[in-house]
């Protein structure tokens, strides 16, 4: 049952370019916006109502309507991104989107100790948690609806309800995405891409190499679970603090600059554990990588949205977080398989990939 669950929070990943396309193609944003806030939160009291039901049907049910709010999410922040594009200044979007990347943070961390703390309280009653999720859907709404008719936006016209085949809506995000990084930075589009795909691999494989690594490796005499709840932090720390700093030094450099720094860093981390240096001075190294990291994802959405067209900003954002979402699981896939068998393999292997990013990155001049 739980690798089903695990199966069911990357289904939604599958299908984003296409909820891209169709957000990017909805005339009336601000109608749809409030209906999938009124959906969920309808979709979330059916959930409370049943899943106290111990039966493979309830599941299979409640499974599908956590899929489909998903999807419905997805679509509601496509909907979102040609407003946000109208209303915020160019200068103003990096601390806009760090800010957002701090609610973000701030709300998935406080919403799993909240949830742990209600199922505590309630004796494992899934059906409040599912309650306060459709109370907040309608919050949400409550608080969009008042001010969502002056959130205008540039509207596509009705030709982009005629039927277009799947190349022709497909094609738009290439361009798109390659302009973006051609503008951006001096470096080559697809060593570009491929260096942002495999930092974002080797960002979401170190908490995986860490559980094992800490196995035989000593913190402070810290117990494993302690150790390991040292790492989340300044993991979590990292980027939180880089959050808070939108207009450092290391915010006004450019991707490619960015992507550099980082993986500079990533090296003097996998070669620090490598050559078994204090495990505390790899947490170091980690802290500065994950900081550099919180800067990277604020500048490509603050990219798209200041280079990016709105008829075709949702499906290109789209298909960008889709390579970024399976990049993770692979990059953690690859190297929880080989820390497993070699712990310093794994980190000169580790070192390697950076060092292939550093040369991605460098400028064609």
């Amino acid at each position: 049952m739980v690798g089903i669950a695990n199966i069911i929070l990357v289904i939604p990943s599958l299908f984003t370019v296409f909820v891209g396309i169709k957000a990017d193609n909805t005339i009336n944003k601000n109608k749809y916006l409030i209906l999938c806030g009124f959906i969920q939160a309808i979709l979330f009291t059916l959930v409370a109502l049943i899943i106290n039901q111990a039966t493979l049907f309830i599941f299979s049910s409640v499974s599908l309507i956590n899929i489909i709010s998903d999807i419905l999410s997805d679509y509601s922040n496509g909907l979102k991104m040609p407003m946000i594009q109208r209303h915020i200044a160019q200068k103003d979007l990096i601390e806009a989107y760090s800010f957002t990347q701090l609610i973000t943070f701030i709300c998935s961390l406080s919403g799993q100790a909240i949830g742990i703390w209600l199922l505590t309280l309630s004796n494992n009653d899934f059906s409040k948690v599912a309650l306060i999720n459709a109370l907040s859907f309608l919050i949400s709404v409550g608080l969009l609806f008042p001010i969502v008719k002056k959130l205008d936006y540039n509207k596509v016209s009705r030709d982009s309800h005629r039927p277009k085949s799947l190349i022709k809506e497909i094609i738009p995000i290439f361009t798109q995405i390659k302009g973006l990084f051609d503008q951006s930075t001096h470096s080559h589009f697809i060593h570009l891409l491929i260096a942002v795909l495999l930092l974002n691999a080797l960002g979401g494989s170190t908490t995986a190499i860490y559980n094992i690594f800490l196995l035989k490796e000593n913190l402070f005499n810290l117990s494993y679970s302690q150790a390991l709840l040292v790492v989340e932090a300044v993991t979590v720390s990292g980027i939180l603090l880089a959050s808070l700093r939108p207009y450092d030094y290391f915010s006004q450099l450019s991707i490619g600059q960015l992507l550099k720094v980082t993986a500079t860093i990533f090296i003097l981390m996998g070669l620090a554990n490598f050559l078994h240096l204090p495990v505390i001075v790899g947490l170091f190294f980690l802290t500065f990588a994950a900081y550099l990291s919180g800067k990277i994802n604020p500048k490509i959405n603050a990219l798209l949205l200041s280079r990016v067209p709105s008829h075709v900003l949702a499906r290109t954002s789209n298909f960008l977080s889709l390579l970024f979402t399976l990049s993770i699981p692979l990059g953690t896939g690859i190297y929880s398989l080989i820390s497993a068998w070699n712990m310093s393999m794994t980190w000169l292997l580790f070192t390697s990939t950076a060092g292939l990013i550093t040369l991605l990155s460098i400028s064609k001049e």
